[in-house]
């Protein structure tokens, strides 16, 4: 099986029609034929069936189809993802974010780094996910750049502090708690939490610093998941401070404790060196990182 038989299938079953397929992939009708023939001699299943002048899938071909249409997106876009790396008028950056990150900071910084580069044509390959994840994707080179939380025991991985949001309390609005102009993580603790599928446990682990053991009735990996099972009325939350929840229709009330913050990073791999692209844009991440905290 070759990946020009996979194509002259794929061609073949979007057009139904062998001489048209032919002209598309640039061969003779007679190839096209012995490709599609030696593609089933090799299954032991005919893929096609006749239908007048034109050829539709059969039971054998619909499900071959449904496994090589993904298989042959992969591979057109792992090819167009090299040509990128390779084209010198392209500068290609690859990185992995946590959903905080991509909410709050990513475009912001994003937007600032290409008005002061618009000579170059830059692509952005973006991978969205939790921490541990994005940290594999950074050690296993499939990203140059982490955007994250924090991990202990991580003696491969360079962590650069770049921001430090403010934690929130996340109520809906008939909560006692709701109207407060500030609250504490002890009142907080005293109700059940929604907390994120965070395998850092940040929240568990700030409130235990203080001596707090939290109530935990839920958990949910994205934070307007989270607002919104809070929205009604499973529980409270704590999460970084992002406006857009209050579309959620919950409050976001400030936390009074010092410690109520999360601290976000760049992370680099130590042993593989950057590109001359990802240098740059970690430079100029470094250089305009937060030094405040982000607020209304």
């Amino acid at each position: 099986m070759t990946l020009h038989q996979l194509r002259h299938f794929e061609s073949l079953a979007h057009t139904q029609h062998y001489q048209r397929s032919a002209e598309l992939l640039g061969v003779s009708q007679p190839a096209l034929s012995r490709s599609i023939n030696a593609l089933e001699l090799e299954l032991g299943a005919p893929l096609f069936e006749r239908q007048g002048r034109n050829v539709i899938l059969s039971s054998f071909g619909r499900a071959f189809a449904e496994h090589i249409f993904a298989a042959m997106q992969e591979i057109d876009a792992g090819t167009a993802h090299v040509r990128d790396l390779t084209d010198p008028g392209k500068s290609v950056l690859d990185i992995s974010l946590n959903y905080v990150m991509a909410n709050l900071y990513f475009p912001h910084i994003l937007r600032s780094y290409v008005e002061q580069h618009k000579e170059k044509e830059i692509v952005f390959q973006l991978r969205q996910s939790n921490t541990p994840e994005i940290l594999r994707n950074v050690l296993e080179g499939r990203s140059e750049i982490g955007l994250c939380s924090y991990m202990e025991d991580q003696p491969k991985i360079r962590f650069h502090p770049i921001l430090r949001c403010p934690l929130r309390l996340v109520a809906p609005p008939d909560h006692p708690l709701a109207r407060r102009d500030q609250v504490s993580l002890e009142e907080i603790a005293q109700y059940p939490l929604i907390l994120s599928v965070d395998k850092t446990h940040y929240i568990e682990n700030l409130l235990r610093d203080l001596g707090i053991r939290p109530i935990v009735s839920f958990r949910m990996g994205e934070d307007r998941s989270i607002a919104n099972l809070v929205s009604c009325g499973f529980g409270l939350s704590i999460l970084p401070y992002d406006p857009q929840l209050e579309v959620c229709g919950v409050m976001l009330v400030p936390i009074q404790d010092s410690c109520a913050y999360r601290e976000f990073y760049l992370a680099v791999a130590r042993s593989r060196p950057l590109s001359a692209h990802s240098k740059a844009f970690c430079r100029f991440i470094l250089n305009n990182r937060k030094d405040s905290d982000t607020d209304e």
